[in-house]
């Protein structure tokens, strides 16, 4: 039975670093677009109408640049880990690899749990840039089409 469980939590961990992993690529893609769309926007501000003042075009992009940069910045807290070395000037020994593996069977639940909360705040902040998006294009479209004089 404990073997079972372990095979099971090792299956969960997979699935849940290569869902990191792809939520890590959309991210980053969706940056280079944001990046490039908000530089085409501010190219074509003589364009615009007068009541669109730069600040106005430029918080949106801003919003969600930073919603996708929360999604691919790092969340992993160091409870849990017996050894994780930050120190000014370490030791080569501290980097000894210990083959341990009734300790690692002990926290597979608990990296199990870690990584389903990273992806989930992951997941979070990817539809919040989305939804994001979405809403500042149709404020846009109302803005630039059905407000002409």
């Amino acid at each position: 039975m404990a073997k079972d469980r372990n095979a099971q939590l090792r299956n969960l961990i997979a699935g849940y670093s290569d869902s990191i992993l792809l939520s890590d690529a959309k991210a980053m893609i969706a940056v280079l677009f944001v990046a490039i769309m908000m530089g085409t926007v501010i190219q074509f501000r003589p364009l615009y109408p007068w009541y669109l003042p730069l600040p106005a075009l430029v918080i949106p992009f801003a919003l969600i640049f930073l919603n996708l940069l929360a999604s691919v910045f790092p969340r992993y807290p160091r409870s849990g880990r017996k050894r994780f070395p930050l120190w000014r000037k370490p030791h080569p020994d501290a980097f000894d690899f210990l083959a341990d593996a009734q300790a690692e069977e002990e926290t597979l639940a608990e990296r199990c749990a870690l990584l389903s909360r990273i992806l989930w705040w992951k997941n979070v902040t990817l539809r919040a840039a989305y939804l994001l998006s979405m809403a500042c294009l149709a404020a846009a479209a109302i803005l630039l089409f059905a407000a002409r004089p």
